[in-house]
């Protein structure tokens, strides 16, 4: 299983929680929280990324965009197909208030207002490789892969091209699957979020993340 990034420092999950000290990502009760859910199967996974991602898009088209752009944006991401239980309204919170934190980080979006709309691919490639590109992997990193796959969504929207949306989504999928679901099952799914750090913690880290992935592609 690939290791935190050195120097990263994860307020730990109350002992109380995971059933043993230790419980922050990579500790004891991580290694806990996996036996217990040994039972999550790729496809459990990846259904849940997909109603995550799909409902983090949701939302913030929703907030941002017109009645005629959410339409559109809803008629080509799909419906999701697994219902919403609590535990998935919860994870899908914590992503909203990441998602909220990050958007008054004003260095971060003036880097991405510059990634250009006309050649999404190659550029989310490259910024979502360079995310991962020391081998290392935690959930602050996969939140910033959520969110810039959703500010592309929103630069297709307003530049009139919604086509590229479920493009993006699938990208984004894609990228899961082949390079963070083992990791993600090793942490026992997607329920284990919930034993990282605070939302403003993981904020701040995942714009250190996006906008030093993002210096590298644009100097690259």
């Amino acid at each position: 299983m690939a290791q935190q990034g050195a120097g990263e420092d994860w307020p730990q999950r109350p002992p109380e929680e995971t059933g043993a000290e230790g419980g922050g990502p990579g500790g004891d009760g991580s290694a806990r929280r996996r036996g217990s859910n040994a039972g999550a199967s790729t496809d459990q996974i990846m259904r849940m990324g997909g109603v995550l991602l799909r409902g983090f898009i949701e939302d913030r088209v929703e907030r941002t965009c017109s009645e005629e752009k959410v339409s559109q944006a809803r008629q080509e991401l799909g419906r999701n197909e697994m219902p919403v239980d609590p535990s998935t309204k919860r994870l899908s919170e914590c992503l909203r208030k990441i998602g909220d934190e990050l958007d008054g980080n004003m260095e971060l979006q003036r880097m991405i207002d510059q990634v250009p709309t006309n050649s999404p691919k190659e550029v989310f490639m490259q910024v979502a490789c360079q995310m991962f590109a020391d081998g290392s992997f935690n959930w602050g990193r996969v939140v910033a892969l959520f969110y810039f796959a959703c500010k592309l969504v929103l630069k297709a929207l307003l530049s009139n091209v919604p086509q590229l949306i479920r493009t993006i989504f699938n990208w984004t999928m894609d990228y899961l699957r082949d390079n963070l679901l083992q990791w993600i099952r090793d942490q026992g799914g997607w329920e284990s979020l919930f034993g990282t750090p605070t939302w403003q913690t993981i904020g701040i880290f995942v714009a250190g993340v996006l906008t030093a992935s993002l210096t590298f592609w644009k100097f690259s």
